[in-house]
């Protein structure tokens, strides 16, 4: 199959998948460190985020419509291989891990109690194996057909909630300076937007570098938007406080929707909404962990993988973390970990790409 992802078809998977997890944690996480300042440590975010798809670009450039483990194998040799390796098992593939444990606690916790965790992870991974054996521009088209339809929800339980807000709730701005907002800014960058590396096993989709990078950007100004509006809203209705005490303040917030005693239950719209994103997210870390491995045994297809990595993800899930404590502290040392990876691990690539460049120069 020689069909490649279009930008509207990438734009629209990467903010799905950008959405996934964190719309349910993300409120609580950033007001429990900026408290009723969270929704400014997006814009920082953002700010943060775009100065980092430049490095990504470049990359990508230098990359001249290779896959990822092929550039990996050019800048390093026989070694590029192996390093692919570890790159797809200690960052994609355990954020697939995470991600369907994440799955597993919000339904087990806020919705059906007494189903079995292995059961939730089951079906969702059946339709997920489905999207991936057919490959990302079926993937990407879906993404087309369902993203209008989960934004027409998100606006209408923004719209609904509209009228609750109270805009006391956001003040005083910047009570305790501008730190705790930078920190929280911090959290943010690290989960999601720091995956946005994970997107160079998209690049050689675009023979121009600057349509990977158009649909990088578009999608992380949505997602954003998306994230300012949500948490800007949610502290107004609830005040920061009682949302970082909160585990999932996005659905708690949706269960208070009540108009004229006629509609309500509006968390099962927000249910739906998340679970779309995850399926998407799921996808995408499913796939390029397959295509990854795949590329760097040199594998005529990623198809064979599919189901031994799902197995994987399976039995892991529910080893991932043993309790909510140590959520709270892998949580701490998280950030630092995804820098690694989506900051480190690009400026190496780059400076070795330059270094290599220079050096066949000089031969020349």
């Amino acid at each position: 199959m020689n069909a490649k992802l279009t930008v509207r078809q990438a734009t629209m998977w990467f903010v799905l998948y950008q959405i996934g997890s964190a719309y349910l944690v993300l409120p609580a996480a950033l007001s429990s460190v900026a408290k009723q300042d969270a929704w400014l440590s997006i814009p920082i975010t953002l700010a943060f985020h775009l100065l980092l798809i430049p490095l990504y670009t470049s990359i990508v450039r230098h990359m001249k419509g290779r896959t990822f483990v092929e550039y990996l194998r050019f800048l390093f040799g026989p070694m590029g291989g192996a390093i692919a390796i570890v790159f797809i098992f200690a960052f994609p593939f355990l954020e697939c891990i995470m991600t369907l444990r994440n799955l597993g606690d919000f339904v087990t916790t806020s919705i059906m109690p007494e189903t079995p965790y292995d059961a939730i992870y089951f079906i969702m991974l059946i339709a997920v194996y489905c999207a991936v054996r057919s490959g990302p521009v079926v993937i990407g088209r879906c993404a087309e057909i369902l993203f209008f339809f989960l934004m027409a929800l998100y606006l209408l339980v923004r719209i609904t909630l509209f009228s609750d807000a109270d805009l006391n709730n956001l003040l005083p701005i910047l009570e305790n300076g501008l730190k705790p907002v930078v920190l929280a800014s911090i959290n943010l960058l690290a989960f999601p937007y720091l995956e946005a590396v994970l997107y160079l096993f998209f690049a050689h989709h675009f023979p121009d570098p600057n349509k990977w990078r158009k649909s990088v950007i578009v999608s992380a100004l949505i997602s954003g938007g998306m994230y300012f509006f949500m948490v800007l809203q949610i502290i107004a209705v609830i005040s920061a406080g009682v949302v970082a005490d909160l585990t999932f303040p996005t659905f708690f917030i949706d269960r208070t929707i009540s108009i004229g005693e006629f509609l309500q239950r509006f968390e099962i719209i927000l249910a739906i909404v998340w679970f779309v994103t995850i399926f998407f997210r799921l996808a995408l870390l499913l796939y390029i962990s397959a295509q990854g491995l795949a590329d760097a045994f040199r594998l005529r297809s990623a198809n064979a993988l599919f189901v031994p990595l799902i197995l994987i993800v399976l039995t892991m899930a529910n080893f991932i973390w043993p309790s909510i404590s140590f959520i709270i502290e892998f949580n701490q040392i998280w950030p630092y970990y995804a820098m690694i990876f989506g900051i480190g691990f690009p400026i190496v690539l780059w400076l070795t790409s330059k270094m290599k460049g220079a050096l066949e120069s000089i031969n020349k």
